[in-house]
Formats: structure tokens, C-alpha cells, sequence
């Protein structure tokens, strides 16, 4: 803060004051265009952390936004005050941090100072949102989408079932028991997520009650995140907040999930080895060290959803009928799970007719 008097003393006074303001703001938690960006940062995330506990917003987004804030955003801007805070500093850290590391991580940034600003506009601290006026992120290439075919999938699923066995027992033979458990799960667990194409965090939230063998048919209507000072919590609906889904499993996978519902007594379908969830963020690492001693490194969990997707464009199964079975929208998953094809296999056909004889003949 500065102040411009008259005289050094008529300067210091007035500096005085302001600053006697803003104090006086800061314990009233009240804000305004001489509130520092971390003190704004500080009330925003505290009505973030109100909502979650009120059910409407995921405590794993306001873990996610405090980690940008504090990686990011408020090592740049937090000392500024709210009047200095101007599209040029946003547009500068925003570019930064993708150069620095991804487009998806700028994005991230770019989110959590959009909704940061916004709280200072909604509160007079701003009479602009400066970080709407960011400049278009350039994505880069796009990613190709890569899916398992179906040799793939029966040598990793046979070397899956190698590796539970092998890593049951210890170097002298005996039995880990309930240690090795997620090691012997890992084989059922893609295949419910090829039966399914659900996310891992959604899959694990699953109990024995959530499916129906008779029916075929899985409710997947919740998923699983970690809450600072808490643990694990199963939260309503599924990732995004997103509504849940019935789907109905194919028949292979039917006599593998009957088992795994009788074996949870209602609890988990897929459980730790002391009965309680199994954590993703543990499962995750687990599947990348049985996936690179399989030989499958460049596996991830999200490659399943993309191999449903495939198998289901495969069958020529309308762009509406992928996007259901992944609960997202056509454009998502046109864009993020379904391979490039060719989109004119009957326009060609229709074309072979543009001559009686092909020309050259």
C-alpha cells in the first residue's frame, strides 16, 4: 500500500489510515480494491469448503482449487492488492503455467482465477472480472485415442491372473493373505470396467447392493474421494456431480460380479483388506506397477473407458449409444473416446456410380 501527502508526515498519516481500513475490513471479513488477493483468496476458499459441507459442491474440487491457489496462482498474485490484479498479470500466469506444464493445468488455473475474481466482483472488490479477458489457451496436436484391441485384452487379463498369484505369496512362498488382496482383485477390476466403462473412482465406489445379477444390470450412482481430516468418503452421484446410471452388463461378466456381490455382503464390491473401501489414488498405483510388469505401461485406467468406446463404434453403434454408456455427452465423447474413422463409407459407394467404367479402363 501507498499513500501521497502533502508533506512526509501528512503521507505517513494517510498511509496510516488506509492501512487502519483494511485492517478493520480484514477482521469484518469484508473485502474491497485494497484487500491483498491471498486475504480474498482466503474467504473464497472458506465459502467453497461451506459448500461442499452442504452437499453442493465435491470437497474434491475445493482440494483441487486450494492446490492450484497455493502452486500457483497466489505465489504471482497474491501480494497484489484487488484494484492491481489486471488481465495482463492473469493473461501472463495463465500462459506461464502452460508453458510450464499443460494445457489441462493452464485451464485448471485459468478456472480457479476466473472463480476467484469472480468472488471479489460479487463482493466490491472488483468492478471487472479481469480473468475472463484471458487470451484462447492453444491445446497443441490432439492426442490420438488409444484402446486395447482384443488380443490386447486376453494377454493382460492372462498375465493379470499370472502376476495375482505371484505377488500372493512372499519370497519364501508363504501367503501375504489379505496384504496381496488388491493384487488378486486387479483381474476382476478391469473386467468390470470393461463391462462397464466406468471410472475407477466410480467403479470402487460400488456395493454389493449396486448390482443386480438377475438383470444384468449395475447402478453406478456414486463415487469415491478423499476429504482432508476424514479419509475416504463415498459422496452421491458420480464424478462432476454428474446424475448416476443403470447399465446392463454383458453376460461374460455376469458369473464374475454374482460372486464378488455374494462375497461383499452388501458392502464394497471391491474391498480393502480390512473390509473397508479401497482407496483409488492406492489402486492407481497398483494398477501401474502390475501394468508395467506386464508389459502394458502405456495402460492407463482411463484407457478402458476409451476401449469400451471403441468396441462400441467397432459395432456401429450410434455416436448417442457411446456417450450413454459413459454417462458424458456426444461431444466429449466424440472427441475424447472414440477413434477417427472414416465418415464416408456409403458416400463412396454412391460415388463408385459416377462413371459406367472407371476412367483409365
Amino acid at each position: 500500500m501507498s499513500r501521497i501527502g502533502r508533506s512526509k508526515t501528512d503521507a505517513e498519516n494517510r498511509l496510516k489510515e488506509a492501512m487502519t481500513t483494511l485492517a478493520a475490513e480484514v477482521r469484518g471479513g469484508e473485502i474491497s480494491g485494497d484487500t491483498r488477493m491471498k486475504r480474498i483468496a482466503e474467504v473464497w476458499t472458506a465459502e467453497l469448503a461451506r459448500e461442499a459441507k452442504l452437499g453442493d459442491r465435491s470437497p474434491n474440487t475445493v482440494r483441487h482449487y486450494r492446490g492450484q491457489l497455493k502452486n500457483w496462482v497466489l505465489p504471482a498474485v497474491g501480494e497484489l492488492q484487488a484494484r492491481e490484479l489486471t488481465v495482463t498479470w492473469c493473461d501472463r500466469l495463465v500462459k506461464k503455467v502452460h508453458d510450464a506444464t499443460s494445457h489441462d493445468t493452464a485451464k485448471s488455473v485459468r478456472a480457479v482465477l476466473t472463480g476467484l475474481c469472480g468472488y471479489a466482483v460479487r463482493h466490491g472488490a472488483m468492478t471487472v472480472n479481469p480473468a475472463k479477458s484471458i487470451g484462447r489457451l492453444a491445446r497443441g496436436e490432439e492426442k490420438e485415442v488409444v484402446a486395447l484391441n482384443q488380443e490386447q485384452r486376453n494377454d493382460l487379463l492372462a498375465k493379470l491372473e499370472r502376476l495375482a498369484e505371484k505377488k500372493s505369496t512372499d519370497t519364501t512362498g508363504r501367503s501375504l493373505g489379505p496384504r496381496a488382496q488388491v493384487w488378486r482383485d486387479l483381474p476382476d477390476i478391469v473386467r468390470t470396467m470393461l463391462a462397464t466403462g466406468v471410472r475407477l473412482g466410480e467403479l470402487l465406489a460400488l456395493t454389493g447392493d449396486d448390482v443386480d445379477p438377475q438383470e444384468r444390470i449395475v447402478a453406478v450412482g456414486n463415487h469415491l474421494i478423499r476429504v482432508t481430516g476424514v479419509g475416504l468418503v463415498r459422496v452421491a452421484n458420480r464424478k462432476g456431480n454428474r446424475p448416476g446410471l443403470l447399465l446392463r452388463v454383458p453376460k461374460w461378466s455376469v458369473p464374475m460380479l454374482r460372486a464378488r456381490k455374494l462375497a461383499s455382503g452388501g458392502g464394497p464390491l471391491f474391498q480393502a483388506w480390512n473390509g473397508d473401501w479401497l482407496d483409488p489414488s492406492n489402486t492407481i498405483n497398483r494398477v501401474r506397477e502390475a501394468f508395467e510388469e506386464a508389459g502394458y505401461g502405456w495402460v492407463t485406467s482411463h484407457v478402458f473407458r476409451k476401449t469400451v468406446a471403441s468396441v462400441l463404434d467397432d459395432a456401429d453403434l450410434p455416436l448417442s449409444a457411446i456417450a450413454d454408456q459413459l454417462g458424458n455427452t456426444q461431444k466429449v465423447a466424440d472427441k475424447h473416446y472414440r477413434k477417427r474413422r472414416v465418415a464416408n463409407e456409403a458416400s463412396a459407394a454412391a460415388l463408385e456410380t459416377m462413371f459406367d467404367e472407371a476412367p483409365g479402363t
